[in-house]
């Protein structure tokens, strides 16, 4: 199993992909199969209604490309607009399951690490980001500059469900947030070797829970993988 469409609405999809398979294209780019190419050949819709990037449909939020479970879907630009106000809002709630592993491999441009420690404690991990490394394809968090990711701190809360598995809950995210919070705190997700995690055949993150308000009914829907 590749995708499986999870939840159908009059306004929305949420369907859940596999590890390894993009969310949407790149930027200019149509070869490859990605969770917005399979979905919309049932729900051609989707493709029509976009924000500034149009090649990304009505997708809301996107998964990293290792990162499997659930993903939520506009069907029209009316809903695609109401839930992008609600996700500057901080309304739309996303819930992980994190596999993680005790202590990283990689130092390098980690502040010290100034929270509770997740797998022992519930709690909040709350940063700036920047970019980090060779093009910026990773991120470190930053504590106290807030020059970084336009001002904006991102929060990742976590609950620890087992000796090795976390729950994080965030609403606006920032790109590779929980892998990077996790790393932070001496807790890489297993197989994330770009975080200084253990090589794993299997990538331990899954987007297990999203909720919202459906548009067109104003009500809230907590959808679960």
């Amino acid at each position: 199993m590749t995708t499986k469409l999870i939840f159908e609405g009059p306004d929305t999809l949420v369907y859940w992909k596999e590890s390894g398979i993009p969310t949407v294209p790149l930027k200019n780019t149509i070869d490859g199969t990605t969770l917005l190419s399979i979905a919309s050949a049932y729900f051609p819709e989707i493709v029509c209604c976009h924000g500034d990037n149009e090649w990304e449909g009505g997708v809301i939020h996107r998964l990293d490309n290792l990162t499997k479970g659930l993903v939520l879907i506009a069907r029209s630009q009316k809903a695609y607009d109401a839930l992008m106000q609600q996700q500057k809002k901080d309304m739309i709630q996303k819930e992980y399951l994190a596999t993680v592993t005790s202590g990283r491999s990689i130092e390098e441009g980690f502040e010290d690490y100034p929270f509770s420690d997740p797998l022992h404690e519930d709690g909040m991990i709350t940063s700036y980001f920047r970019s980090f490394g060779p093009g910026g394809k990773s991120v470190r968090p930053c504590y106290s500059n807030p020059r970084y990711a336009k001002g904006r701190i991102y929060t990742t809360m976590v609950t620890p469900e087992s000796n090795s598995v976390v729950r994080c809950t965030i609403t606006r995210g920032f790109r590779h947030q929980i892998r990077a919070h996790l790393a932070w705190a001496g807790y890489p997700i297993a197989g994330d070797t770009q975080y200084g995690g253990t090589e794993s055949p299997d990538f331990g993150l899954e987007a297990v829970s999203i909720s919202y308000i459906e548009p067109c009914s104003g009500r809230k829907l907590t959808i679960t993988a």
